[in-house]
């Protein structure tokens, strides 16, 4: 049976590159912000976990408990302070990350390796210890392209159908029914409720709006909430109409006009899921230039 020397280092680089990978494609994926000391040190606890393969004393800490005990350790390195439903979403993309990344470096090595060896374990062996940096460095330049140089127009072309919902929302026996658009973006929340946000344009709700409120919004701006709802005064029930703070690029601190509708239902994968616990804030025309989406749904909704 052939013996194959495990040079120690190499194993420790080769795993640190690629846990480094895995971990910049979780923060992409998660739309977070990340520093990169903190990716190198998550990558390193990746790394010397992946020694303990080669120490017989520690063979004992590679169940899958411990694994996932580790791969919550590399993303609480690199990504808290944060909140515990976004860490489940980071550690869910850390998890489809590393598949992918594992996967493409296998294909690649299986694609390089010729059928010259004997035996078919013995092949994998000859083939991983010869071709694992090809597999390596060609799976990180396919993963930096895909992240950095494929246009953003054909990824959100590729990942808008699955991203889109029928969105119908209903106040005061009124009905308006528009394309929007899950936004894991979008965390605004109702400072009286706590109640997610879903950002509507004016337009594509205005219909279904009361007069005052139309009439108000028109004349005051509807970006600015704080005027509409002062102008409305009196006229509107309480509890019904509110300001919402937000934040966006070139604005610090905005402040829109929101409603608690009757009810909205939402046409998603062949489900129809009802919801009254929520706020509909109305923005701008325009508010996805390049789709036909005109509303912004929170994952909060789930």
């Amino acid at each position: 049976m052939p013996a194959y020397v495990v040079y120690v280092d190499q194993v420790f680089i080769g795993s640190l590159v690629m846990n480094m990978m895995i971990l910049w494609a979780t923060a992409r994926l998660g739309k977070i912000a990340y520093k990169r000391w903190r990716l190198v040190a998550g990558g390193a606890v990746g790394a010397l976990y992946s020694l303990f393969l080669f120490i017989p004393a520690l063979e004992g800490y590679l169940g899958p408990g411990y694994k996932l005990m580790v791969s919550l350790l590399m993303v609480a390195v690199v990504f808290l302070p944060s909140p515990p439903k976004k860490v489940l979403v980071l550690l869910a993309y850390f998890y489809i990350s590393t598949f992918a990344l594992g996967g493409t470096v296998l294909g690649i090595i299986t694609f390089l390796q010729k059928n010259t060896f004997d035996g078919r374990l013995a092949g994998i062996m000859q083939a991983v210890d010869a071709f694992l940096w090809y597999g390596v460095l060609l799976a990180l330049v396919i993963y930096w392209i895909l992240g950095r140089v494929m246009p953003v127009a054909l990824r959100k072309r590729l990942t808008l159908p699955l991203l889109r919902a029928d969105l119908t929302v209903s106040l005061a026996g009124r009905k308006v029914t528009l394309s929007a658009l899950w936004d894991t973006g979008n965390s605004l929340s109702d400072p009286l409720t706590g109640f997610p946000v879903i950002i509507a344009e004016y337009a594509a709700i205005k219909d279904i709006l009361p007069e005052k409120v139309c009439l108000a919004v028109e004349s005051c701006g509807r970006d600015d909430g704080a005027a509409v709802l002062a102008a409305l005064g009196e006229n509107i029930r309480p509890g019904n109409f509110r300001i919402i703070p937000y934040r966006s690029v070139g604005r610090e601190n905005g402040w829109l006009l929101g409603f608690r509708p009757d009810e909205v239902e939402l046409k998603y994968g062949g489900n129809i899921i009802k919801v009254s616990d929520v706020v509909v804030a109305l923005y701008q025309d325009g508010l996805q230039d390049d789709t036909s989406c005109r509303a912004l749904l929170p994952t909060g909704l789930f």
